[in-house]
């Protein structure tokens, strides 16, 4: 299982602060999965192996600063630990799970990253929530764009034992364009292998189709380029498609014939959406888009007050139906 060395998981990262706090207040998106006594241990623990290697600053919101104003955050850590019911077993899996990381920066300080012919090879892409990315100090060292609304993708390097951002100051002396770069690393995730599945569910009477990506590392980057790598999950309507976590997309396809079907799929998929997006440890979104000529549109869908999923068809999306065969 690859480390994601970003933000929002274990992470490097820039900050802000300046402050010189310890504090084991445990942050509002630990308490589904632990209690404050146990977030105290890991805390505890992860400072322990941390300070061994490196001079901690603080640790605040779940995230231990080290000088260099580099960082670790522990929301990548935090569940492997609330798995293991068995507490005497947390700090082996604390070391393992910082000794990786370790290896992983040793293995990052061997690469190149200012070559880019060297580089390009390594590139990949990783979309996380803007909540999250605001509460981890922002994207202002990294390179970013926005494919998905509510959503930040930004540019990686893909290490193996480890993602990583590419920093501003490493980019700027490739000398190419962000269209240029974004463009190499998608083609470097649309050579990964990706499960993929289609399932017919009645719904109301209707065959719906429901097609399914899974990877644990690449299916939410993956969906971005439909289009070219998985044209069979695009109507000619284009598709439907979410992305509740870093390793599943669900997709519906939109064609002339069945027009319609997206509103049967997106009202029946609705809750396993968002329990995949609240559960997993790496949320990506829990909103549906529309993508057609490879760009994603956010559809509204609401909930009333008797339970009723109501959704709307986007502008572009609505002309195509409309206009006379």
């Amino acid at each position: 299982m690859k480390i994601f060395l970003t933000l929002f998981t274990i992470a490097v990262f820039h900050f802000n602060s300046v402050s010189q706090t310890v504090s084991y207040v445990m942050p509002e998106s630990f308490k589904d999965a632990i209690s404050q006594e146990d977030y105290e241990i890991i805390a505890k623990q992860s400072l322990s192996v941390v300070s061994s290697r490196y001079q901690v600053d603080n640790l605040a919101n779940g995230t231990i600063t080290i000088t260099g104003r580099q960082a670790f955050n522990l929301d990548n850590l935090v569940p492997k630990c609330a798995a293991e019911k068995d507490r005497t077993k947390w700090e082996g899996i604390i070391q393992d799970h910082f000794k990786s990381l370790f290896n992983s920066f040793d293995a990052k300080k061997k690469l190149n990253t200012t070559d880019y012919d060297y580089i390009r090879s390594y590139l990949s892409i990783r979309i996380y929530p803007d909540a999250t990315i605001e509460q981890r100090g922002g994207t202002a060292n990294f390179i970013t764009r926005i494919d998905l609304d509510g959503t930040t993708t930004i540019l990686m390097l893909d290490l193996p034992q480890a993602f990583t951002p590419v920093l501003k100051d490493d980019f700027n002396m490739w000398h190419k364009t962000i269209d240029e770069v974004f463009k190499e690393a998608i083609a470097n995730v649309d050579k990964q292998k990706v499960e993929k599945a289609t399932k017919v569910f009645t719904t109301d009477g209707s065959q719906i189709e429901f097609n399914f990506m899974e990877n644990e590392n690449y299916a939410a980057s993956y969906a971005l380029d439909l289009s070219n790598n998985s044209p069979e999950f695009v109507g000619e309507w284009g598709s439907v498609v979410v992305v509740p976590d870093k390793g599943l997309v669900s997709i519906c396809k939109i064609s002339k014939n069945k027009p319609v079907d997206f509103v049967k799929y997106i009202q029946q998929i609705k809750p396993l959406i968002e329990r995949s997006y609240t559960q997993h440890e790496s949320p990506v979104s829990k909103e549906f888009f529309w993508y057609y000529e490879g760009k994603f549109t956010h559809i509204p869908v609401s909930v009333d007050d008797k339970g009723n999923v109501n959704v709307v068809a986007p502008s572009g999306l609505s002309n195509l139906m409309t206009v006379k065969k």
